[in-house]
């Protein structure tokens, strides 16, 4: 705030010592004098003359404002309103006899905490015998981001159907955006100012679409179109109906120039980013006073972080001794055998890809898994040993 807010009584010491200076006729004023008493009127007015100035500075300068005046100074500067309440998404195992079908809007998920989750496209099990889904909460808001092993229900429940578990945390779920939040992004606005940059284009459609957080270009496709990847802030998808109003409201800003002349088609091509999905396996001795819940949640987070791909580049890597150190150094942990921690080398990502982590076992040094003390979790369907070949054959081509 550039305006300070003066107390009356250093207001009131201001105007004495300037009226001492330009008179010899007073020497002395008491606080139950006239003069007293005039000195403290003044004071007053110019008290309330800094706070309206001082409101004024709130409606106009980011730093200065909070709660309804900073949606106002988004206003005036054409920032996108503070931003909703949004969805959390995770990947769930899904065990089922090969051929089982869980269809998207008819299959719904949910656990101890009766938070409901939709598949986010139709799936089949295949030979193997188990997948993973991607599924998002229905409703919104940070009570949405439920703890790991706890999502571990399916109505109504398909033929052939055994058991369906999150290995991670739901994750993306929040509430209407803070204002330290919200005061950074307006700072940021003007990167809309920057023509042909994809920071234009992520402010144009940031202001279009609050849950865009990053876009990427992804070169010229073969019908010549330039394509961008969409990555929102919940790792949710965006639907068909919603790229289309992107590429039609971004249109007009943005995109103009993209558009082959004499025709109405644009020339860009808007997509969902495609995730690469990243499987942790690690044997693990714990502590005998700790929580294995409070222990696997921490390194989930930490883990998160590592892979936060709000700052991921193209030349960046799942290191995997960084998540080795993670799970050795956190609280409560004795000893993680690096012999069975998977990954077990570092793992490029896609240059077209983001990274998300989808399996998480945590298992004791014997290979069993740690259960969770909740009872959600039922070990007689998970295999002795965790086995994440599959990801080197089945998954080498995504």
């Amino acid at each position: 705030m550039i305006t300070r807010l003066t107390p009356i009584e250093e207001l009131k010491e201001i105007f004495v010592e300037l009226m001492l200076n330009k008179t010899n006729k007073v020497t002395k004023i008491s606080d139950d004098s006239v003069l007293g008493g005039t000195a403290f009127g003044i004071a007053k007015v110019g008290q309330r003359a800094i706070k309206d100035i001082a409101l004024v500075e709130s409606h106009l300068f980011p730093d200065s404002a909070f709660g309804q005046y900073l949606d106002q100074v988004a206003a005036n500067n054409g920032i996108a309103p503070r931003f909703g309440a949004a969805q959390s998404s995770t990947y769930v195992r899904l065990v089922a006899a090969p051929g089982t079908q869980y269809i998207q809007g008819t299959h719904t998920f949910r656990g101890i905490a009766g938070i409901v989750f939709d598949l986010e496209e139709s799936i089949t099990i295949g030979s193997a015998g188990f997948a993973y889904a991607k599924v998002r909460s229905q409703g919104v808001g940070i009570d949405q981001n439920i703890d790991p092993l706890t999502l571990n229900q399916v109505t109504p429940i398909p033929i052939g159907h055994q058991y369906v578990i999150n290995e991670y945390a739901a994750t993306g779920g929040r509430n209407v955006e803070s204002d330290p939040i919200f005061r950074r992004r307006i700072k940021e606005g003007p990167n809309i100012l920057a023509k042909s940059t994809l920071a234009a284009i992520e402010q144009a459609f940031m202001k279009i679409n609050p849950n865009v957080l990053r876009v990427f270009y992804q070169g010229i496709n073969s019908a010549g179109k330039t394509v961008l990847a969409i990555a929102t802030q919940n790792g949710i998808n965006l639907s068909n109906s919603e790229l289309d109003q992107l590429l039609d409201n971004a249109r007009i800003f943005a995109l103009t120039d993209s558009r082959p002349f004499g025709n109405n088609n644009s020339g860009v091509l808007l997509k969902n980013i495609q995730w690469q999905p990243i499987d942790i396996s690690f044997r693990v001795e714990l502590l005998p006073s700790y929580d294995p819940d409070v222990i696997r949640k921490e390194i989930q987070i930490k883990m998160a972080k590592e892979l936060d791909y709000r700052y991921w580049t193209s030349d960046s890597k799942v290191e995997w001794d960084n998540l080795l150190s993670i799970a050795k150094t956190n609280r409560g942990v004795r000893y993680v055998p690096d012999t069975y921690f998977f990954p077990n080398q570092d793992q490029a990502v896609d240059v077209n890809k983001l990274p998300r982590i989808r399996g998480f076992l945590m298992l004791d040094l014997n290979g069993n898994i740690l259960s969770n003390t909740t009872g959600t979790l039922i070990p007689t369907f998970y295999p002795a040993e965790a086995d994440f070949s599959f990801q080197q054959t089945v998954l080498r081509s995504i």
